[in-house]
């Protein structure tokens, strides 16, 4: 539903259109999204419920923290389309007060995992003790808006590297001494099956 309604762009949401096009049974459709705003906003929660299968996969008892991060990476490189914002982001035009939630939303989620990510690796001596952990949030949420600009997702050009490079390289460069953060490039090198500059 999310690709059909990205490749059509629609002006307005027509629940029997999309049934025609998708297949899904118009009374499946209706029961799933009653209206037109529940049915974007669904579209919306997607991304998010994607991105928290990798946690729910994943539980990361055993990793440290830039393995953790790395293995995040790797998922959302094989899941990018599914997650990618561009794919979603004409829907703003007709809801954007819904966007604006949803982005909201998604930004609380990449933070509080990160943030997390920053507890778990201070624990195992891997990420700088004395760290302004407001200061890092604020710098994490500047990154993810900036992944999100309107050029950006306007003309197609997000990418999964730059998502990856803004969002985690950034952070864990600020985290790090220069050993850790050697360990991560040697790291980052042996995960042959992500192409992290893709």
């Amino acid at each position: 539903m999310r690709d059909y309604l990205y490749d059509n762009d629609m002006n307005v949401i027509d629940a029997m259109k999309i049934s025609e096009g998708t297949g899904i049974p118009f009374s499946k459709l209706i029961e799933i999204a009653p209206t037109p705003r529940d049915l974007v906003r669904k579209v919306f929660a997607y991304e998010i419920i994607e991105f928290a299968a990798i946690f729910d996969e994943y539980h990361f008892e055993e990793q440290n923290a830039i393995d953790v991060l790395i293995i995040v990476g790797q998922e959302v490189y094989k899941k990018f389309h599914d997650v990618n914002p561009a794919v979603s982001y004409h829907l703003k035009s007709l809801y954007p007060d819904l966007y604006y939630e949803h982005l909201d939303n998604k930004i609380d989620f990449m933070v509080e995992h990160v943030i997390n990510n920053l507890k778990k690796g201070q624990n195992q001596g891997i990420y700088k003790e004395r760290l302004d952990v407001d200061e890092l949030r604020n710098k994490l949420i500047k990154n993810i808006a900036k992944v999100h600009d309107h050029e950006i997702l306007s003309s197609g050009q997000l990418t999964f590297a730059i998502v990856f490079n803004e969002v985690i390289e950034n952070f864990i460069r600020e985290s790090t001494d220069n050993d850790w953060w050697s360990y991560y490039k040697q790291r980052k090198q042996l995960f042959e099956a992500l192409d992290f500059n893709r």
